[in-house]
């Protein structure tokens, strides 16, 4: 790349390009062209503010839900549903587009791991059109506990069963801050599948009285709980989310208008971390997942399509 161009003029050259890989940095991103031959597309980015639609299109183009959703499947949501505070809770008109896909594609049922509520899909002005779709999750309450092989701070967990047996595992997150991890994406929702029991020792089980005393120990348990199972698929909202005081909320909004899919959620985690300023390697739970061997975090070697 000649040196001499100037950052706006290879922006464009590389928009132009259409499919690019992200260089890590904790400030925006920047985009160096990838090989356009290259078939495998890691991650899709859409940008504008129409959720649902965009969340169709980020699907899409990673090859279309039918790519993950097989007729006749079971298919299990993870949507970071229980907070109310706005950009503390993944956007309803996501998940609403994520749940009609798999019902399209012919999915034989559609489980909600954390038992997103009736509350939580009416925030949607979607929800009258999509109610029937809504109402026909299934909700699966049975637990169970099992071994986490090659744990180093999480030796058993127990989980949803659901998540567990589920043919297809999709992770429906929002980036946000936490002031536990630094972040919250695919790699922390996955706690949402977790009983209370568990999560507590995940926050307390490194010694200390408060939440985030050990928050290298909470970390190390997150990335040991991806060895349980990782998403088959990874949508997250990156439209409107909190910097400050997560994951709850309130705090100061960021609006970046996008919706990241991908099929890694390591890699996903990776480049969502730079929306909140961060360096991937600079998130422990992202590292340490990424040392179990589960994923991508120098996003130099992460290919992207962004629209």
């Amino acid at each position: 790349m000649d040196n001499s161009m100037n950052r706006r003029e290879f922006m464009k050259r590389s928009a132009a390009a259409g499919v690019v890989t992200i260089a890590g940095s904790f400030s925006l991103p920047s985009m160096v062209a990838a090989n356009q031959t290259s078939s495998k597309l890691d991650l899709s980015i859409i940008n504008g503010t129409t959720y649902f639609e965009n969340t169709f299109k980020a699907v899409e183009m990673l090859g279309g839900i039918s790519k993950f959703v097989p007729k006749g499947c079971t298919v299990g949501l993870l949507i970071n549903s229980p907070w109310n505070k706005p950009g503390s809770y993944t956007n309803p008109d996501v998940a609403i587009a994520v749940l009609k896909m798999c019902i399209d594609a012919g999915a034989s049922k559609v489980y909600s791991i954390e038992n997103a509520s009736t509350g939580y899909w009416k925030r949607s002005n979607k929800y009258e059109t999509y109610k029937s779709a809504i109402e026909s999750i299934q909700v699966n309450s049975e637990r169970k506990t099992i071994p986490v092989k090659n744990g180093k701070s999480l030796k058993e967990v127990e989980i949803s069963k659901a998540f567990l047996e589920c043919d297809v595992l999709i992770n429906i997150p929002i980036i946000k801050n936490h002031q536990g991890v630094n972040i919250s994406c695919n790699l922390k929702n996955s706690m949402g599948a977790c009983t209370h029991k568990t999560n507590e020792f995940f926050h307390r089980g490194g010694g200390g009285q408060g939440y985030y005393d050990n928050s290298d120990f909470l970390a190390q348990c997150i990335a040991d709980l991806q060895l349980v199972r990782t998403p088959n698929l990874c949508v997250v909202d990156a439209a409107e989310f909190i910097l400050t005081n997560g994951p709850a909320g309130p705090g100061e909004l960021k609006k970046a208008n996008k919706i990241v899919a991908g099929t890694n959620c390591v890699s996903v985690d990776a480049y969502c971390s730079t929306l909140l300023d961060y360096k991937p390697s600079d998130i422990s739970m992202i590292k340490f997942a990424h040392q179990h061997g589960l994923g991508e975090i120098d996003l130099t070697k992460v290919t992207v399509k962004e629209t």
